[in-house]
């Protein structure tokens, strides 16, 4: 016969594995079952909970913060009514006040009361398209109302808003199809028996006889720019020659002109002179004549007749001298009447 086999060994084995599964729980689960401060809570959602499974997540803005526990459907004594109420947990340590501080949903803390006063609220949104599953999303929406069951005495209520899906699910519910599909239907009718009247087959033709008339007349049109655009260019081209032209010939005239005035002002310089030495041997003939007369005043009579053209000669003399300066002031402002005379004064 065979050794027996010990006892204590084979406890001792099991007992280990059970030691290494708890462990091994433990390390996986991130002592979330443990030691994790848990609060369950209940929500009552009026749509179709069908894609809700037990441990879903629970969302706070996005961030998951507990899942899913328990779904149920209860149905009233008389079945006029049925609930659905979805139970789920909450982890308090994922949320925290502006302090640092833990936030407690419990509800005789007071805290989440006053979290559904600022409008906390629960709602079903959809996690994926492909697989269709819910999620029971919390948020805060100040201004929608917070309808509370208050049957559940055990677990602290969230109210709850519809999503949007059922919202506008509820809103093709509430449409008149029948009525619409009615009118589309009249409308539909009217359009063809409006498109197969004689007055609007007329139209159609009168609006083709005008369409190949305008076609007709656009190219017309085009017919007669063309050799418009084609004079127009030339009459440009034409006027950019003339202008080339008049550019050429107003660079020629410009040095010519130049010199013609520095000409001009050389001969008023020259004349200038000539006077000034005409007026200064004037002015010395009349001191000279002056002088004769002084000394021909001493011989000559207050009514002789020489003392007379003398005194008319250094008139005329000196009138002379007053032109000559008038004749320089004048050649000084226009020197040009050397050459072109005085020009005639404007009439007033």
């Amino acid at each position: 016969m065979g050794r027996k086999a010990n006892q204590a060994i084979i406890g001792a084995f099991v007992v280990g594995a059970v030691l290494l599964a708890v462990a091994g729980v433990f390390v996986l689960s991130g002592d979330r079952f443990f030691f994790a401060p848990r609060k369950t809570h209940v929500a009552y959602f009026d749509g179709s909970l069908e894609g809700l499974d037990i441990g879903a997540p629970v969302t706070f803005n996005g961030v998951r913060i507990g899942s899913v526990t328990n779904v149920k459907v209860v149905i009233e004594a008389d079945g006029a009514s049925i609930r659905t109420p979805v139970f789920f947990d909450i982890d308090g340590r994922r949320l925290h006040d502006v302090a640092g501080g833990t936030i407690r949903f419990e509800q005789d803390a007071g805290e989440l009361d006053r979290l559904i006063a600022h409008g906390l609220r629960a709602r079903l949104e959809l996690q994926s398209l492909v697989t269709g599953q819910l999620v029971v999303a919390l948020n805060f929406y100040p201004n929608t109302p917070a309808r509370l069951r208050g049957v559940s005495k055990r677990y602290p209520e969230v109210p709850t808003i519809p999503s949007s899906f059922e919202t506008l699910t509820r809103t093709l519910a509430n449409l008149p199809i029948e009525t619409l599909v009615a009118e589309a239907i009249r409308t539909m009718r009217s359009i063809e028996a409006a498109a197969s009247a004689p007055e609007v087959k007329s139209a159609l033709v009168k609006l083709d006889r005008v369409l190949g008339d305008v076609d007709g007349l656009v190219q017309a049109v085009n017919g007669r720019l063309d050799p418009a655009m084609t004079a127009l260019q030339e009459t440009a081209a034409d006027m950019r020659a003339t202008m080339t032209d008049a550019r050429a010939a107003l660079a020629q005239l410009t040095p010519a002109a130049g010199a013609a005035i520095a000409d001009y002002q050389a001969l008023a310089r020259e004349a200038r002179t000539l006077v000034a030495h005409a007026d200064t041997q004037i002015e010395s003939l009349a001191f000279s004549v002056q002088a004769t007369l002084d000394d021909a005043r001493s011989v000559l009579g207050d009514d002789s007749s020489v003392r007379y053209e003398l005194a008319t000669t250094l008139q005329e003399i000196t009138r002379t001298a007053r032109a000559l300066r008038t004749l320089a002031d004048y050649l000084d402002q226009h020197p040009e009447a050397l050459l072109v005379g005085k020009r005639p004064e404007p009439r007033r």
